[in-house]
């Protein structure tokens, strides 16, 4: 059993951050008694962000969608002193410490990166706390009751989820997708697929403008279809994202109008990977962020591709992996394998050597022995998209995102119930 001090440092508080933070503490019990583990996150409470799209429609789930940090730590029922949550945003990396937001810094031996990524079009998962959330939450689902007339501007998972819930919900309003590519969903899932993805949501009443990007325009002054929304305005903006329920109109790349009172961008997502900017690269050639992507390119063992940084791991859907990896089920099977390839390094006393020279550290990551790690794509046997309670499509191709829950015992609760007791709630 080894007795010398360790620090590692987990950033991101979700799927793959809290199953790092479990595996570590597992080996604190079994091997590592001096193992410290620090988890940063900017947000005071975990956010539920795989199920956020029933949130928008659905309140009593949304008030369980944020659960506190505070018994992540426990051990038998108390908490255990080795190990520590820090609410604040990472800022900047560097080869033995990170800088939080404020100008603090924590000292690490092993690092675990995990910080996910942010759709820029949904303010809400961009809060720090959970009561701005709820707030956020508030307004959105408000300006969803609302607008008559919804218009939603991509169709990758999230936009096909939250329409497909808005139109369960409100069967009455008047839904339309507009998508830039040729199908809907991801190009690496089959045609069959979304053609099925299709037909569901038309049977829902949605409209679907495939193939055609909107710009919007000014409101057009001569609409017979006014919405009786007219005369009421929900105005929400946060960083210049914005709901606003009007009467306003976009235009397509074929020339058509379509008219809303409300447009709701659903066009991707974006890496948290800018603190990486600070940490040098050993071939500036090759920098640790893909500059396609904005992700973090790693080895097979999810370590930093660039050979000087064996410490350093990056999981989720923050890192380089193929598409069909960014979801919750992969994030949980990376961070597992990260930690077992960390716990190699420590077992070959990387940290340790690494504190007399850089050679003998080097030495003790190659003689490391650690695995590739073996995409999930050859596990799943079935993806299940939600588009509400009542419909759903099944993908037997393996591929899946973020929003998309397997089984059909959970694809109704997003897996709050899996959420709440990796966080002893």
């Amino acid at each position: 059993m080894a007795h010398r001090e360790i620090h590692v440092v987990v950033v991101g508080g979700s799927w793959a951050g809290i199953t790092a933070v479990h595996e570590l503490m597992e080996l604190s019990h079994l091997t590592y008694p001096r193992l410290l583990i620090t988890l940063v996150e900017q947000r005071t409470h975990y956010f539920h962000k795989t199920g956020m799209i029933r949130g928008l429609v659905d309140k009593r789930y949304a008030d369980q969608m944020f659960i506190p940090y505070t018994r992540l730590f426990l051990d038998g029922g108390i908490s255990n002193p080795n190990h520590r949550f820090v609410c604040a945003r990472l800022k900047k990396v560097y080869e033995a410490h990170v800088e939080v937001e404020g100008g603090g810094r924590l000292y690490y031996d092993y690092l675990v990166l995990a910080t996910g990524t942010e759709y820029s079009s949904l303010p809400v998962t961009q809060s720090s706390s959970a009561e701005e959330c709820r707030l956020m939450y508030q307004t959105m689902r408000d300006a969803i009751e609302m607008a008559d007339r919804i218009l939603f501007i991509g169709a990758g998972a999230v936009g096909i989820g939250m329409c497909g819930e808005i139109a369960e919900m409100f069967p009455r309003k008047r839904l339309t997708i507009a998508h830039a590519r040729s199908k809907l969903l991801n190009p690496d899932l089959s045609d069959g697929f979304a053609k099925e993805a299709e037909r569901k949501l038309r049977q829902m009443g949605v409209e679907l403008r495939i193939g055609e990007a909107v710009i919007p325009v000014e409101p057009s002054v001569h609409s017979n279809n006014s919405s009786s929304t007219s005369s009421n305005i929900i105005h929400y903006q946060h960083q210049q994202k914005q709901w606003v329920v009007r009467p306003q109109v976009f235009s397509t790349t074929l020339g058509e109008k379509i008219e809303c009172d409300l447009a709701i961008w659903t066009t991707g997502s974006r890496p948290n990977t800018e603190y990486l900017a600070t940490l040098p690269a050993t071939d500036p050639s090759r920098p640790h962020v893909e500059p396609e992507t904005g992700r973090i390119s790693v080895r097979a063992t999810l370590q930093l591709a660039d050979p000087k940084f064996p410490n350093i791991f990056a999981v989720g859907d923050v890192n380089s992996l193929p598409p069909s990896e960014r979801y919750a089920t992969s994030a949980v099977c990376q961070a597992k394998h990260a930690v077992r390839c960390l716990k190699s390094l420590m077992d070959e006393c990387y940290d340790f050597r690494v504190k007399m020279s850089v050679e003998m550290a080097f030495d003790s990551a190659m003689m490391a022995p650690m695995e590739p790690y073996t995409t999930t794509l050859k596990r799943q046997k079935t993806v299940i998209v939600p588009l509400g309670r009542k419909h759903k499509v099944t993908n037997t191709l393996f591929a899946r995102f973020n929003s998309w829950v397997g089984g059909s015992k959970r694809d109704r609760k997003y897996l709050i119930d899996k959420a709440q007791k990796m966080l002893n709630y």
